[in-house]
């Protein structure tokens, strides 16, 4: 059985997607796409029917929709396809579309409805939370800090860039990006105090550095730290609890840990995540449509992304309001992160 694929948009994400879908060889695919020259290079790298108007692309009958827009544009195709039948699969949001309908229409029309998190089965994320899981004991804190230079992201692409614009820029997207895999390793914030501001020179007038401490479910605190101002890239990070202490490094995927009463102190390698991401991409589109086909696969649900965006919503409230903010899965991110 093939899977009907309609790809909405062929920006880098949406390329990459075409390029996961080809490579299963089970998968049917057409691309709606405004911008020609995209529609054009489409048809030449993957020939693939492109379609300009979005109904004429309806009228194709696909079984599903892959939504690689910006991120202010997922909840109009979410909609539809709940709407009308169809499958989808969504890139990491900043505003989640409301889980409870999601979960509720895809239930009743027995859809899978699900959301991008790309870095939740890296092999050294895997890997990190077996360790905290089994090996760190009861956690006390964890602190996570990612720089991401702006300057990096498609410097082809100009302000019209959504990563440029102030309610979509970068360091934002990257703040539930981050937590789509942290909460699941170490726990979910149920209240956060939050830093939002602009500490660099780009991008005038826009915030590039988020900062939020948060209390978990399980009792220990929490701390992440993004920025886009910074020329030096990293993700890296840290964590105690009462076996000892670990350090993680997502990019190169090392987790160093030592537990001094086990007699434990020892480093790890677990892949660059430049050798391993691209295999990542595939397990979440092969997962997304193997889920179609009836089989039990992992996928990010809209449940975990609504927590994950609502987190950056309490922080940039918190930011706001000088106060600790409680984590409301309700509440979504305002449209600029003053606005609460």
């Amino acid at each position: 059985m093939k899977v009907r694929v309609l790809q909405i948009g062929a920006g880098s994400m949406g390329m990459r997607r075409l390029r996961d879908f080809t490579a299963r060889g089970d998968v049917e695919l057409a691309l709606f796409d405004i911008r020609q020259d995209r529609r054009k290079r489409v048809e030449n790298h993957f020939g693939i029917k492109t379609f300009e108007d979005f109904n004429n692309a309806l009228e194709w009958n696909p079984d599903a929709l892959s939504i690689s827009t910006p991120p202010d544009k997922h909840h109009e195709y979410v909609k539809l396809a709940l709407e009308k039948g169809f499958h989808s699969f969504s890139e990491a949001n900043i505003w989640t579309y409301d889980y409870q309908e999601v979960e509720k229409t895809s239930k009743e029309k027995a859809l899978v409805t699900v959301a991008s998190s790309s870095l939740i089965t890296l092999p050294v994320v895997e890997s990190l939370k077996r360790v905290v899981t089994d090996e760190l004991g009861d956690l006390h804190v964890y602190s996570m800090n990612l720089s991401t230079y702006l300057p990096t992201w498609h410097p082809g692409e100009g302000r019209e860039y959504y990563a440029r614009s102030r309610e979509t820029t970068a360091a934002r997207e990257m703040v539930p990006f981050e937590l789509g895999y942290l909460n699941e390793v170490f726990g979910v914030p149920n209240a956060v105090a939050g830093y939002v501001g602009k500490r660099g020179s780009l991008l005038e007038g826009q915030e590039d550095t988020w900062c939020l401490q948060g209390k978990l479910n399980n009792g220990a605190a929490g701390q992440i730290t993004v920025t886009m101002g910074c020329p030096v890239l990293l993700r890296k990070g840290w964590a105690c609890g009462t076996n000892g202490y670990i350090e993680f490094d997502i990019s190169t995927g090392e987790i160093y840990k030592r537990f001094p009463e086990k007699g434990i102190e020892e480093k790890a390698c677990y892949g660059d995540i430049r050798e391993v991401l691209e295999k990542n991409y595939y397990l979440e589109i092969s997962n997304f449509i193997e889920s179609i086909k009836g089989l039990k696969r992992k996928c990010f649900t809209y449940r975990q992304s609504a927590v994950a965006t609502a987190v950056l919503a309490a922080a940039e409230k918190s930011a706001v309001t000088g106060c600790i903010e409680q984590v409301d899965i309700n509440l979504q991110p305002a449209m600029v992160p003053d606005q609460y």
